[in-house]
């Protein structure tokens, strides 16, 4: 895979090499000022300088170019910076949508043991971090690199003295903010970290905050947080402190660089030196490298730091998917039965070490109602996972209708389903927005988007949104209860129309009354013709179901009516039992609370 930081080198190449170009001209511009400046004085002074750049006698002319040569260096100087930044946006967005790109087509089981707050923090900080190299380490090392080139130059024409007291002084602030600036960097990596671990710790709390709240555990997740804000500051700290010690070195330099200059003018010169010459000087030693010397410590530190958001950067874009086993291995041989709406032979899911899913076969038809039932971890939600294609399972066969889901895309095989998961997602945007699943819908659609949520059990007139479809939901719906929050899921999956539904245990929050009218008016009334599969732990669904599949540790060990399963399985009598004498405990606990 090509490497980032040449990706952010070499792409757009010709501009990369415009900035340098940019650079360098600002250099040539700003020393040829102390040339026209020089013979300006000395003109004026009439004083004869070993050196005659110019032809011409009337020094007007001379502070005219100089005036000029400012002016050239200082709008070479900006359009190099302009540049950059442009360069810089241009990358991060191409950095962006690879992310985005990335985050989308990763798989649940993939990114189960990654947390939410490191995607956060690689968007917030690593995209801007990476390009870094473009708006600040280019320019700044472009405007660093050539002024230390041309200035030792610049001084063996205008005086016969010995360059390497200068240059050793130069050598050696370079190696210094070499160093400086790389124990710079480990504070900024450092500090991103840190970072990063904060935002996914408070992420976490804002998240679940209610819940929190209800445990008791707000303590506990402040310390947590306080602790972290501690080791941040303490390493900003150091990192301020480091960075002020630089910029201190860098600021006293160019007071060394003068005497070293002006001693070996007094000391190795062998003709008199001019007023023009030691203004000269002056002007490139104190004046000309002040700003060189003062963005080298900052131009490493900009180095190392973005160097270490490109390697969190690749690092995120090497994550692969969980192999399957169905890589390089060719289909099953089976004819699609016409009959069927879903058709799966030899579903296997593995994650780690672990079977979640073993050998599952299975057969919809049209327009049928089937649960999917057992103990906490028998697969049942991986199952809907997997046929919405976001696990790494892999399948010997998979048809859906008429077509092959293992030729298909993702996104081709999810066209296929609505899907409520047992949250129900909501979005911070107006109830109309939430149900249409679209911003800026048109309000002509109104009466299918109130119609979709009358169906859901969700009274506008009785459910407390004072503006109706207008009224703003929060994010994550924190201004809805667990059972608003799964209406108006189920409201979105009616409005869709999709032809197979996958609902994942989403009566769980809603009363027995509300349950009663949702398979009434809903799942059995207007869905009576779509195919559904409903994940559920209510025992009161099970009789109003076509069939039901009873998984035990990722396997279908049975499947049949709910009397059928009564009657001949004793595992499913006793998960029934437990089932009930959970729901009586939470009763009683709800009525006592």
């Amino acid at each position: 895979m090509k490497s980032l930081f040449s990706e952010v080198v070499f792409t757009r190449f010709h501009a990369r090499i415009i900035i340098l170009l940019c650079s360098f001209a600002a250099a040539v511009f700003g020393l040829l000022g102390p040339f026209f400046q020089k013979e300006f004085i000395d003109q004026l002074t009439g004083t004869a300088s070993k050196l005659h750049l110019f032809t011409f006698n009337n020094p007007l002319w001379f502070i005219v170019g100089a005036f000029f040569c400012v002016l050239f260096a200082q709008a070479f100087a900006q359009l190099t910076n302009y540049l950059s930044a442009k360069e810089a946006l241009f990358m991060q967005r191409v950095f962006a949508e690879r992310l985005y790109n990335k985050t989308l087509n990763l798989r649940v089981d993939t990114m189960s043991h990654r947390p939410v707050g490191e995607i956060v923090s690689l968007y917030a900080t690593d995209v801007a971090g990476a390009t870094v190299f473009l708006d600040q380490t280019l320019p700044a090392g472009a405007s660093t690199l050539f002024p230390l080139l041309l200035a030792p130059f610049a001084i063996s024409v205008l005086f016969d003295i010995p360059l390497w007291p200068t240059i050793c002084v130069m050598i050696g602030m370079t190696v210094l903010n070499t160093v400086m600036g790389f124990r710079q960097s480990r504070f900024f990596f450092r500090f991103k970290l840190l970072a990063a671990e904060r935002i996914g710790l408070v992420n976490e709390w804002i998240q679940n905050i209610r819940t929190i709240r209800i445990l008791g555990w707000i303590r506990h997740f402040e310390t947590a947080i306080f602790a972290k804000r501690e080791v941040e500051t303490r390493n900003r700290v150091l990192m301020v402190t480091n960075g002020q010690i630089m910029n201190a070195l860098s600021s006293s330099v160019t007071f060394v660089l003068n005497v070293i200059s002006l001693g070996s003018l007094v000391f190795f010169t062998k003709q008199q030196v001019t007023g023009g010459e030691l203004l000269a000087l002056l002007w490139i030693v104190g004046i000309f490298l002040t700003r060189p010397f003062r963005q080298m410590p900052w131009f490493f530190t900009f180095a190392f730091d973005s160097w270490t958001s490109l390697k969190r950067l690749e690092e995120f874009f090497s994550i692969k998917n969980n192999k399957t086993d169905e890589d390089g291995r060719e289909p099953a041989a089976m004819t699609r039965d016409e009959a069927f709406a879903l058709q799966v032979r030899g579903l296997n899911l593995r994650i780690g070490a672990r079977d979640i899913l073993n050998k599952i076969d299975l057969d919809v038809a049209h327009g049928e109602f089937v649960a999917v039932v057992g103990e906490v971890g028998s697969g049942k939600s991986m199952l809907l996972l997997s046929l919405l294609r976001e696990t790494g399972a892999s399948f010997d066969f998979y048809h859906i209708g008429d077509k092959d889901a293992l030729q298909a895309t993702p996104d081709e095989v999810r066209g296929n389903f609505s899907y409520v998961p047992q949250e129900g997602f909501i979005m911070s945007a107006s109830l109309r927005e939430n149900v249409a699943f679209l911003y800026d819908i048109d309000p002509d659609r109104d009466p299918m988007v109130e119609e979709s949520l009358r169906l859901a059990q969700f009274d506008l007139n009785t459910e407390r949104v004072e503006k109706g479809l207008n009224t703003e939901i929060g994010e994550r719906g924190v201004n809805l209860s667990g059972g608003q929050r799964q209406r108006v899921s189920l409201a979105r999956v009616h409005f869709h129309q999709a032809p197979i539904l996958l609902l994942d245990d989403c009566l769980s929050a809603v009363d027995v009354d509300t349950e009663q009218k949702l398979f009434e008016q809903l799942l059995l009334g207007a869905w009576a013709d779509r195919t559904r599969i409903l994940v559920t732990h209510r025992l009161s669904a099970l009789s109003q179901v076509d069939r039901i599949l009873f998984l035990e540790e990722g396997r279908i060990i049975d499947q049949g009516t709910f009397e059928e399963l009564l009657a001949r399985n004793e595992k499913f009598r006793d998960y029934t039992t437990t089932v009930a004498k959970e729901a009586a405990a939470n009763k009683t606990e709800a009525h006592n609370g």
